[in-house]
């Protein structure tokens, strides 16, 4: 078989293409308990990622009413930025944490699956 990935040749047909798991393992992926400690490890990641965002938007925040409490004029602006950026915090909780099943790792599952069915190497056929 050929690897598209990898452009090694394997046993079997040259021309045709290997299937996603096999190519996996032909290159020594890890197998399903350290893919699990993969997906861990990038789940924290980002959530991490998601937490440091978080504290700049609430540092920003504090600065931002300290501001408009010690200026001398009357208007009250602070939560405009707040609510500005802090849309901008939501869609980065969204789409690093996969809240509320939006983009999160079955979304990703379904997404691979849907490419290679495209690709007609899809997995198990």
């Amino acid at each position: 078989m050929y690897c598209r990935e990898c452009d090694e040749r394997e046993f079997g047909d040259p021309e045709q293409p290997i299937r996603l798991e096999e190519h996996y393992l032909h290159r020594g992926y890890p197998q399903s308990m350290d893919e699990s400690l993969e997906e861990a490890r990038r789940y924290v990641r980002r959530k991490r990622i998601f937490y440091i965002v978080l504290g700049i938007w609430i540092a920003l925040s504090l600065m931002w009413f300290a501001i408009d409490m010690l200026d001398d004029s009357s208007s009250i602006w602070f939560y405009w930025p707040m609510l500005g950026t802090g849309v901008g915090v939501a869609i980065t909780g969204i789409v690093l944490l996969g809240i509320g099943g939006l983009f999160g790792p079955d979304w990703e599952r379904r997404e691979i699956e849907k490419y290679l069915r495209r690709r007609g190497n899809a997995p198990g056929g």
